[in-house]
């Protein structure tokens, strides 16, 4: 089932959530220093800071994948005169069912850098349980420009391992995210957190599943949720027992689709990740990954950038069902690119109340014809 923050007891609940997130008093929690990287978006339900990544030493380095997330509060002439935006966000390990929750907070000097894509990463104090590294998604490392590189894991055939060890590179697949249909202008690598595929519940965290069905339910006031069968690639586990290890920088990411998840009393709205352990490279069709000594290193000018990602409206069967199948235009968030030379809070306060989404065309992934 799709992730929730309704106790699993709630009788409107067609089935039990595979990942449940209660609130959590953090007030008392522990104080840390690490990095988030984030993008300011737009919907016609408004402008949202999207956490991408959080970046925290753990021991080592290490990398946390949101699974859920709040709006943010903004501040504007705060402390020291500078802005600040605080948001909260659930976190989880790899096929974690109870996520950790993060306050987090950024300030407007805590800028680090820009990414290409018009991302911000931002220095951030994060407030959080006292065993943090449990909560992590994998292990990364600081690069040289200040980006981070996340130890991510593709999972293969025999034939296919071997063929990659040999060549160095990782092919991409045209097939959209559940694996469905065929896009015409993006390839992408597909990589997960998961460092092993060893049950149905690892595949479906991956939208594979042994009879290619895979079960979503609404968020809503109905008596009872309505749930979505959602066709995804079919698989087993048999076909996944190879494992290519590869560091991949956070830049070469695609960002991942959302769900948002409206007001239902007493619980406010929220947003969520959707396929939290799944991380995909995307290329321009025909481009090869390559990974000398493990590294994705993408050529220049074969990574396929989109200036929007699917939100899915989790009160209906379709907005459920629109991040998977990736040619849903309307509900979408704009990303706003921002650039070097200005950050989310001066574009916030430059462009308060006011309309964001009115006139914009996206370059939309395009989906082979069906017959």
């Amino acid at each position: 089932m799709d992730n929730t923050r309704l106790p699993t007891e709630t009788p409107m609940l067609s089935g039990i959530p595979v990942r449940f997130s209660s609130a959590k008093d953090i007030s008392e929690a522990t104080t840390y220093t690490g990095f988030v990287k984030l993008r300011l978006g737009h919907s016609r339900r408004g402008s949202v800071l999207v956490p991408d990544l959080i970046f925290a030493k753990a021991g080592p380095w290490r990398f946390f994948q949101p699974s859920f997330f709040g709006p943010c509060i903004l501040a504007f002439n705060g402390e020291d005169d500078r802005d600040l935006a605080d948001f909260s966000v659930d976190v989880a390990s790899p096929r974690g069912t109870r996520p950790a929750r993060l306050l987090i907070r950024i300030r407007s000097d805590g800028r680090v850098r820009t990414y290409p894509d018009g991302a911000q990463l931002y220095a951030c104090e994060i407030k959080g349980p006292e065993r943090l590294a449990h909560h992590a998604a994998g292990r990364c490392r600081r690069l040289d420009d200040g980006d981070f590189a996340l130890s991510l894991f593709h999972h293969t055939n025999a034939q296919a391992y071997s063929s990659i060890r040999g060549s160095q590179e990782l092919w991409a697949s045209a097939w959209n995210l559940r694996g469905s249909r065929e896009l015409v202008n993006v390839a992408s690598v597909y990589a997960t957190s998961l460092p092993r595929i060893e049950t149905p519940d690892d595949l479906s965290r991956i939208a594979m599943a042994s009879d290619g069905k895979i079960l979503l339910q609404t968020t809503s006031d109905r008596p009872i949720e309505e749930v979505l069968e959602l066709t995804v690639y079919r698989a087993d586990t048999s076909g996944r027992t190879h494992t290519v290890t590869v560091e991949v920088p956070s830049r070469c990411l695609s960002p991942q689709h959302l769900l948002f998840h409206p007001w239902v009393h007493p619980e406010p709205a929220y947003y969520e990740v959707v396929g939290p352990e799944i991380y995909r490279i995307g290329l321009n069709p025909g481009a090869k990954l390559p990974i000398p000594r493990g590294i994705a290193s993408p050529a220049a000018g074969d990574l396929k950038r989109f200036d929007y990602i699917v939100l899915g409206d989790a009160g209906t069967l379709a907005g459920l069902a629109a991040p998977y199948d990736e040619e849903e235009t309307e509900q979408v968030v704009h990303h706003e690119l921002l650039d070097q030379g200005l950050d989310l809070f001066e574009f916030w306060q430059a462009n308060a109340n006011s309309d964001q989404v009115s006139g914009r065309i996206i370059d939309a992934r395009g989906l082979t014809p069906t017959t």
